[in-house]
């Protein structure tokens, strides 16, 4: 005998279709979506960055100068921090030195030493023994160099080593306006001349121009010379100012006449 169907039961076995329907859609989504994500993986460590440790760009540093200081390439430190050719650093900023052959010891960028205080450090006191009556300055006639690169060129001319008592850098081999001390003012050794004292400043200044830093590091370390060793400002003097010398030392961009203004200033 066949069921008979009315409007209500049309409704009813409607509604428990579609609820069946829906029910079996779900699980269907649920199972497939559980297969689509993966298990949770396990957790690991951030990679870390490639060996080496961070340098802190002092005034007057370059790129150059801090790879001699590390013992790496130029292009790896270039690499490493990815650093276009041609690319100028400023002090404060922060380097990646990859696997440096010595760690260094950072010294502190701020607050800089003032630069007479620095200069009367690596200067040191008054040699009782010492007679120094002239002041003699140089140029290096090269665009960069050091102390220790002037040094090894002077001992393979035969010079007995670094020329000069002192050595004041632009920025190259050594920081812009940094007083380096030669082993000769060390030994209070005097070079060819008796009682001359002989300051070398880095740079060709026939073509270039003595930098900000480094005349405020000569007129310092002049001034502290002079007190010193009571050494008048007259005797200040120029490589081509002696007597039978033939050079354009210290260059013709040397600001010879402004330096002895600044001396008689501060000495009054």
């Amino acid at each position: 005998m066949k069921k008979k169907w009315n409007v209500s039961s049309l409704i009813h076995f409607s509604f428990r279709a579609s609820y069946f329907v829906l029910c079996t859609l779900c699980l269907v989504l649920f199972y497939a979506g559980c297969a689509t994500v993966p298990r949770s993986a396990p957790v690991t460590s951030m990679p870390t960055a490639p060996e080496g440790i961070i340098h802190v760009v002092g005034g007057g540093e370059t790129l150059w100068r801090i790879a001699k200081d590390y013992g790496v390439e130029l292009s790896q430190i270039m690499q490493s921090n990815r650093l276009p050719d041609g690319s100028h650093i400023s002090a404060g900023q922060r380097l990646v030195i990859p696997q440096p052959e010595i760690t260094l010891p950072m010294e502190p960028v701020y607050p800089p030493v003032p630069i007479n205080t620095m200069i009367q450090m690596r200067v040191g006191l008054r040699h009782p023994d010492s007679d120094w009556r002239t002041i003699t300055m140089h140029h290096s006639a090269t665009r960069e160099g050091n102390a220790k690169s002037f040094d090894r060129n002077h001992r393979r001319r035969r010079m007995g080593g670094l020329f000069y008592h002192f050595v004041i850098g632009n920025g190259t081999g050594s920081r812009d306006g940094e007083v380096e001390v030669g082993w000769r003012w060390r030994k209070q050794a005097e070079v060819n001349r008796p009682y001359d004292i002989q300051i070398c400043l880095v740079g060709d200044f026939n073509k270039q121009r003595v930098s900000e830093a480094q005349f405020d590091s000569l007129v310092n370390l002049i001034r502290i010379l002079e007190r010193q060793y009571n050494i008048s400002t007259s005797h200040v003097r120029r490589h081509k100012d002696i007597r039978g010398k033939t050079t354009e030392c210290p260059g013709n961009h040397f600001p010879f006449q402004k330096l002895l203004a600044e001396l008689k200033r501060t000495s009054r």
